[in-house]
């Protein structure tokens, strides 16, 4: 009943986070709430307002360039709508009794205004309204900025009736309408993001200061009891350092290997149940323990990073690819992990350029390492020159590389129309599923070449005898930049694996006789960049990127301001590690986790160490995921018990009908896998929330079918957009 959400809506009026708000007033009118006009935790910024408007702040209507073609802009309609909700936002909302509540009420609404000049600018904008889920809940007291435009164009989708009752009024105009929406944004900001930032200061002795967050190592009180012995095997690709690795892990009762990326944890799995060693598997979407027929689980667990319990003892933990401690984004599991891993024995398999780092870090834990250099197991060789007669000069076991799936895809259909032979390809947003049986495919011979991005680089065992670059630039999300020689040395480092001298990869022993591998580019200015990152120095790391425990957090968050927000916390974390710990430590990149967080900060009904949770949620950048992801978040704020299926996605056109139908695009179907691959992850963290595992594993299986059929039935590429495609449908604001 509406009435039951217009209670509820207006229930949260007296929330804890309202409470806290009404008692910060209080403490403005008496006065007595100390040094408000200092911002003493930061004033606002405004990076996306027009430089004017940051000054002259009393404008109504937004200001964009003549030419800018957006909703605002294009329907005069819906922008005098628009003006008219501001003069009236600004009319009533921004009058005051004191004069730092008047500042913080006028930062709030230069940030409304920001909302909407982000929004209107976004290409996607429209796509993204359409798309827009209306709940009659979400406009009973809206609270999430980040869908403001979505909900002033979806506005009229709410039925009048239930309008009617929201506004109490038997006359409700599109203005009203507008008029509410905006005005509820703009109470949540103020409330929930000004607010917060005029808090005084707390005393020195109950400050942020008090906590020590300078040195990440003592983090971790268990593991500091221990004096830990860190065996460090550091080598070029092909090496054989992780095979020395896994061997000292067999032979002890209790460990766990940590690895990259979820398919390479399933094959070192796999390859210790081939061998009748008792292994688990641990990763975010999956969990297998075996149990013997005493029920005990297998001391041996192969899993993710990011997954190593920290609060568990082992004899031996080993760490692949310690080199990605200084990845800005997952580098964070390495270093914790290293830093907190209970263990007597801790290998660390990666490249040299970390060893001086880890040095620093081993000085600071008080443990003793012990380094082991291997030298490659085979010759690498970089061509003389560039590749012959363009793709027609490709032969069976190259691997051409490229950064974009467009691109791979391109070269894929230009080299099968112009040679004979058969193409894979490995791309990041296939599922890992689908990469291996690309892999393997290439490896027995069924295809000729494999075209892939830097995904090749790390954790699958392929049979390449050449790698060709077809650049030495990519796109780093920002620019296109030249890719360092730590990326060409391991992409390169992938040519002339055992395999290719068809020598087995299990064991070093038996790559003794492993093939010459050879290098080489497209054209001249390539092969030049990749000789030079070939044999360039090695660039060594700087700092190790780390992650507080949760513990470390609630405590900070017990210092902020009453009511702050997660993303408050995170921000002054960043700030506090990298100054405090002499730049050796850097907090993980905020990117991510603020874009997560930002679309489910406003639920007050997911506590805070599940929002902290939910921030490193693997959420991929497709709209489609996103929105699925909101969907999960409402579940766990409603605390609901929902299956996969019971959620508005496409998942009808899971179906082999559908292979050959090129409505469904590949990205649509790796859309809908990450989906179920995000379903399996809460559904790890939330088993009373996510249920029905075997449907949705059911899903899994065949949605990877499709996307293996459809890559190799590829006639087009599918993500090149033609004119007719890229033009979007027009929204509109209905009377």
């Amino acid at each position: 009943m509406i009435r039951n959400y217009v209670c509820r809506g207006l229930g949260r009026a007296f929330s804890p986070a309202s409470r806290n708000f009404v008692r910060l007033l209080n403490l403005l009118n008496t006065g007595s709430a100390g040094k408000f006009a200092e911002w003493p935790w930061g004033r606002p910024s405004f990076v996306h307002l027009p430089p004017d408007e940051r000054k002259q702040f009393n404008v109504s209507q937004l200001n964009f360039a003549k030419k800018a073609d957006n909703i605002y802009t294009r329907n005069h309609e819906f922008k005098e709508l628009v003006d008219n909700s501001l003069k009236w936002l600004f009319n009533t909302k921004l009058t005051a009794f004191g004069p730092v509540e008047k500042e913080a009420k006028k930062y709030a609404w230069l940030r409304v205004r920001e909302y909407l000049y982000v929004q209107f600018r976004n290409g996607d904008l429209e796509k993204e309204a359409q798309n827009y889920t209306v709940s009659v809940s979400n406009f009973i007291r809206p609270s999430n900025p980040k869908v403001l435009v979505c909900q002033l164009l979806k506005c009229d989708a709410v039925s009048e009736e239930n309008w009617q009752t929201i506004l109490e009024s038997q006359h409700v105009t599109s203005q009203q309408k507008l008029n509410h929406i905006m005005g509820c944004i703009y109470d949540h900001i103020f409330e929930q993001e000004m607010l917060p930032l005029v808090a005084p200061i707390r005393s020195s002795t109950n400050s942020a200061e008090d906590i020590d967050i300078s040195n990440p190592a003592e983090w971790f009180p268990e593991a500091r009891k221990l004096r830990r012995r860190i065996i460090m095997h550091i080598g070029s690709t092909n090496s054989g350092k992780t095979y020395r690795a896994l061997q000292r892990l067999k032979q002890c009762d209790r460990g766990y290997y940590a690895g990259p990326l979820r398919l390479l944890a399933r094959e070192v799995y796999d390859r210790f149940k081939s061998e009748n060693i008792r292994c688990n598997l641990l990763t975010g979407e999956e969990v297998i323990e075996e149990i013997d027929e005493m029920g005990n689980p297998a001391g041996l667990t192969s899993g993710t990073v990011e997954m190593v319990p920290l609060s568990q003892k082992f004899d031996v933990v080993v760490l692949d690819e310690i080199q990605m401690m200084g990845d800005s984004d997952r580098g964070w599991a390495w270093t914790n992990a290293l830093l907190g891993s209970i263990a007597r024995e801790v290998h660390l398999c990666g490249e040299k350029s970390a060893l001086p780092l880890v040095e620093k870090i081993v000085k600071m834990t008080g443990d003793e390492l012990v380094v082991n250099e291997y030298e490659r197991l085979g010759e690498l060789k970089i061509e003389e020159n560039c590749l012959k007669s363009g793709l027609k000069g490709l032969r069976k076991g190259d691997c051409v590389v490229a950064f974009s799936k467009k691109k791979i895809l391109d070269l894929k259909l230009k080299i099968e129309k112009l040679t004979d032979l058969k193409v894979a390809v490995i791309y990041g947003s296939l599922p890992p599923e689908t990469r291996i049986q690309q892999a393997n495919m290439f490896n027995s011979g069924e295809y000729d070449v494999l075209v892939a991005s830097d995904a090749v680089g790390m954790g699958l065992n392929l049979s390449i005898e050449r790698v060709i670059f077809t650049t030495h630039m990519k796109f780093n999300g920002q620019e296109m930049v030249e890719l360092s020689s730590s990326n060409v040395k391991q992409i390169g480092g992938r040519a002339g694996r055992f395999k290719v001298a068809n020598v087995a990869a299990n064991g070093v022993d038996e790559g003794k006789k492993a093939a010459v591998g050879y290098v080489t580019g497209v054209d001249p200015t390539v092969l030049t960049a990749v000789r030079t990152g070939m044999t360039s120095p090695i660039e060594y790391l700087q700092s190790a990127i780390v992650w507080p425990t949760d513990e470390i957090c609630g405590k900070l968050m017990t210092h902020l301001p009453t009511g702050a927000r997660v993303s408050t916390l995170l921000q002054t974390l960043a700030t506090e590690v990298e100054k405090r710990s002499a730049k050796l430590f850097t907090l993980s990149d905020l990117k991510n986790r603020l874009t997560n967080i930002s679309m489910f900060e406003h639920m007050d009904g997911i506590p805070f160490f599940d929002k902290m949770r939910l921030s490193n949620a693997p959420v991929k950048d497709f709209p489609m995921v996103k929105q699925a992801f909101v969907n999960f978040c409402s579940t766990i704020d409603q605390r609901q018990t929902r299956s996969l299926t019971s959620y508005p996605f496409s998942f009808n056109i899971l179906n082999p009908q559908f292979i050959s139908n090129d409505k469904y695009s590949l990205e649509h179907y790796e859309s809908l896998h990450n989906i179920i691959m995000l379903y399996f992850w809460l559904g790890n963290r939330y088993p009373n929330y996510f249920i029905d595992q075997q449907s949705a594993h059911e899903l899994k299986n065949v949605c990877e079918m499709i996307i293996f059929e459809k890559l190799d039935q590829l006639k087009r590429n599918p993500y090149v957009r033609s004119p007719a495609a890229s033009k979007r449908s027009k929204p509109y604001l209905r009377r």
